[in-house]
Parts: structure tokens; C-alpha cells; sequence
């Protein structure tokens, strides 16, 4: 037969035992817990270094984005400038060019002949126009004009007696260099 100790020391170790597996548990539970604690908190630690990189970056990004503006505007600014340079010199040389031309017109007009306009611009060159007493006067004055080296296409457009006995002449020429100056 089946004999069954009831004595209170089986009790007590059972109940010891359960105390045991129950703290066992509660103990895991809390390393556990701890555990997800301490990974939240890193967590949240690693994020707030991320956040500030993130903030940190975007300071830097603000000022090279305007570092870039600012460069941007400057070689804009220094290309202006060049260009104006550019055109300044062209100008100036373009002057120049003009000024030897009617310092070497006026050494090459005779003298029964005068000039009565210059008009000059990029489309029909340079038109004169002019009074003589000769047309011989007329013809030396296109001859002299033609050695110019400036003037290669030089031609007498209209050559008219008036009234009172004077030549009016009409003279086109394209400048050679009326197109890059």
C-alpha cells in the first residue's frame, strides 16, 4: 500500500523550492528588464548624438551653401568685370584705329578738296562725302585713300557737278577691321 508523509519539513522544502524559482524568475525578469533599459538608453543617447551631427551638419551645409553663393557672385561679378575690361580695351583700340584714320585722312585730302561728312558704322562701313573744284582733285584723293591699307575695298559711288561749278563726290569703303574693333 501506498504510505504518504505528511510531514511539515516536505511543505516547507516546497515552498523553499517555489521561492526559489520564483526569485530565480523575478531575478531574470529584472536583469531582463534592465537589460532593455540600458539598450533603450544607449538608444536614446545615440540618437541625441545623431540628432546633433544632424544639427551640426546642417550648420555647415547652411554656411557652405552661402560660402558657395557668395563665390558664385564673385566669379559672376569677376566675369562682369572682364567682359567691361574686354570691351573697354576693344574700345579703346577701336578708338585708336579711328583716330589714325582720320589723322591719315587728313594728310591724304588735296587741297582743292574738302570733306563735308564721315559717317561710319558696322553694316556700310565708312561713307564720305565732299566738295572739289577738280575731279582730278576727286581722283587723287580715292588713289591716296586706296594704298590705305585700312580701306581695301574702296569705291567711288557718285561723283555730281552742282551748279555753281563744284564736284560733289560720294565715296564707300568697307573697313577692314570694322568688324572685331
Amino acid at each position: 500500500m501506498y504510505q504518504v508523509n505528511f510531514l511539515p519539513w516536505r511543505q516547507r522544502r516546497d515552498r523553499r523550492r517555489g521561492y526559489f524559482w520564483l526569485g530565480v524568475l523575478l531575478l531574470q525578469v529584472t536583469v531582463l528588464l534592465l537589460a532593455l533599459l540600458l539598450v533603450a538608453g544607449q538608444l536614446r543617447h545615440q540618437q541625441t548624438q545623431r540628432q546633433a551631427r544632424l544639427a551640426m551638419l546642417g550648420e555647415e551645409l547652411t554656411a557652405l551653401t552661402s560660402l558657395a553663393r557668395r563665390q558664385q557672385q564673385e566669379r559672376a561679378q569677376q566675369a562682369m568685370h572682364s567682359a567691361r575690361a574686354e570691351r573697354q580695351a576693344r574700345n579703346v583700340q577701336h578708338n585708336r584705329r579711328y583716330l589714325q584714320l582720320l589723322q591719315r585722312l587728313s594728310s591724304t585730302v588735296p587741297p582743292p578738296l574738302w570733306l563735308t561728312a564721315l559717317e561710319s558704322d558696322m553694316a556700310n562701313g565708312l561713307r564720305l562725302r565732299g566738295l572739289s573744284r577738280t575731279p582730278a582733285a576727286i581722283t587723287q584723293f580715292e588713289r591716296r585713300l586706296a594704298e590705305m591699307s585700312t580701306l581695301p575695298r574702296l569705291r567711288l559711288a557718285e561723283v555730281v557737278q552742282r551748279d555753281d561749278g563744284l564736284y560733289t563726290f560720294h565715296l564707300v569703303a568697307q573697313l577692314q577691321w570694322g568688324r572685331d574693333g
